[in-house]
């Protein structure tokens, strides 16, 4: 792991040079969307065509991040949704004892987008507000849907 590691870093440092920000947002952000498994995506869908009801698909991702033994949660306030996680959780940098490119975490944004814009069927907005690899002591994303 320790050769993919320096792989990612080297592409973020590319990146982070060549590319505009803008630009590396969207292409971590399908990156995010195509990594959240579909089954999960169809199991809170369920529960929203089921319910419609916001804080029933909030306790549904709580059940299941809770029963993977996942340091992670959701809380509603209002018509916003904060998903906070105690670490980082990406398969491929979860363990990278480093801090990354801040372009890094807008992969995880596009997991809630995919998440939350399949299961409401409604555009989403993710903003990140705090991130591990960034040096922060926790993952915070706000999730609103788009007017």
């Amino acid at each position: 792991m320790e050769h993919m590691h320096g792989w990612i870093k080297r592409l973020m440092g590319g990146m982070d040079l060549r590319v505009e920000e803008e630009a590396r947002a969207k292409i971590l952000e399908e990156c995010g969307r195509g990594c959240i498994p579909r089954g999960f995506i169809a199991d809170i869908k369920a529960v929203w065509e089921t319910s419609n009801d916001l804080d029933d698909l909030v306790a549904k991702i709580n059940d299941a991040w809770e029963s993977a033994g996942a340091d992670a949660h959701m809380r509603r306030e209002g018509e916003e949704v904060y998903a906070v996680y105690g670490r980082c959780y990406c398969p491929l940098v979860g363990d990278y004892p480093d801090e990354l490119s801040p372009s890094w975490c807008h992969c995880s944004r596009g997991w809630l987008l995919e998440l939350f814009e399949s299961a409401l069927e409604t555009p989403a907005q993710v903003e990140l507000e705090k991130s591990v690899k960034r040096g922060d002591d926790v993952c915070r994303f706000k999730i609103t849907r788009s007017p």
